[in-house]
């Protein structure tokens, strides 16, 4: 099986480390607000407003990412 090594400078590259190490917190943060959106849309009763609002945070969303 293939393994990957990633080096970090620290503190240097701190920033990179942090959102390499966070990364999959930041993804299921990703979809839990798609999911929330989603079904704001599919089973709430938005406003106009809000329903623009709830598209437009989905849009913005990278779902490629959340199909892993």
């Amino acid at each position: 099986m293939p393994t990957v090594t990633i080096r970090y400078t620290l503190p240097d590259e701190q920033a990179e480390y942090d959102a390499a190490r966070l990364g999959s917190e930041a993804m299921q943060v990703l979809w839990q607000i798609d999911q929330t959106c989603r079904s704001l849309l599919k089973h709430g009763a938005p406003t106009e407003a809000e329903a623009a609002l709830a598209q437009r945070i989905r849009e913005m969303i990278p779902h490629e990412l959340l199909e892993h």
